[in-house]
Formats: C-alpha cells, structure tokens, sequence
C-alpha cells in the first residue's frame, strides 16, 4: 500500500510540474520582452489618468472604467529597416491570440490591414481586453486593457468615450502614432 501512495504522489507531482510549466507565450511575456527592445513603442497607462469626455453617461460605463486598472500600449512602427522585424513580430502576437484561451470578439479586416479584438474571461465578466491591428504600411498595436469583470457591452462604448489627462512625452508619441495609424 505504502508503493501505491508513493506511485501516486510521483505522478501527481509530475502533472503539476508538466502543467505548470506551459510552453504557450503569454502577450504578458511578449509584452515585457518587447519593450527593451529600442524598436518599439510602449506606453503603460494607470487607470487613474483615464477619465471620460462626457460626464453624462450611464451609470454602466462609469461602473466599468472603474473596473479598469491599467491598459498596456505596445506599437512596432513599420520603416524601411525592420520589414523582416514587423513580419516575425506580427506573426509573434497572432500565434499568441490563436491559443483559445483567447475569445475573439470581433474582426474586422480592412485591405491592407485588420483588427481584432479579444478578450480573456467569461462573456459577461472580461478580465482582459486585447485589442491588435496592424497595417502593413504602417505597423501594428497591441493594445491590453486589463480589469475585473468589465462588461464588454460598455468597453465597446469607453473606447469612445475616454481621454487621457495627462502631458508627458510618451502620451504624445503614444497620439501621434495613433493619428499616423487611422
């Protein structure tokens, strides 16, 4: 009997290690590995710089901007000189968002370039939202909007509601490469 306990602790503790250590890259470790790289732009935003823009909405989107706690940028801008680099990176961060771990809540593809969104958590209670586009003249963004239990319905209006108070210089790269983007 003593064998059998010792069998079965020797399996059990096996399953743990080979479960935990998953080979999947996380966007988390992408994320973190991508910014010491100098070629892209990264801009790790609080929740308390975000404020809405009209104060007269509905007590849902206020309830879910203060689910938020913080939203990760990360943009690789396409040059002449990292071509190579945008193609292995943009294929990176696709494979990432194929694990189905990933829900895709929608996608839109529009000639030259796409963009997804997706999110982690259950339907009515998003932990993590990832938004991904990318434009093959211009580059791609990995956007992570990270929170507890957002309500997609109202992220889908935040987005058009927010603003960043803030002036720093990473605020205006971060603006000016959106504008270069749309």
């Amino acid at each position: 009997m003593k064998s059998f306990f010792k069998i079965l602790s020797i399996v059990f503790i096996g399953a743990v290690i080979v479960i935990s250590c998953d080979s999947n890259p996380s966007l988390q470790k992408y994320y973190v590995d991508s910014k010491e790289n100098n070629e892209f732009i990264s801009v790790d935003v609080p929740a308390s710089i975000l404020q809405l823009k009209n104060k007269n909405v509905s007590d849902d989107v206020k309830n879910t901007l203060e689910t938020i706690k913080k939203v990760n940028f990360l943009a690789l801008q396409l040059t002449d000189s990292n071509k190579e680099l945008y193609d292995k990176e943009k294929l990176k961060v696709k494979a990432i968002l194929k694990n189905p771990k990933y829900k895709q809540l929608m996608r839109l593809n529009m000639g030259k370039g796409s963009v997804s969104v997706n999110y982690l958590g259950e339907e009515e209670a998003i932990d993590e939202v990832v938004i991904f586009g990318s434009d093959n003249n211009k580059g791609f963004a990995v956007v992570r909007v990270i929170g507890e239990k957002m309500n997609p319905n109202d992220i889908m209006k935040i987005a058009q509601e927010i603003e960043l108070d803030g002036d720093s210089s990473q605020l205006k790269q971060l603006s000016g490469l959106m504008s270069s983007i749309k």
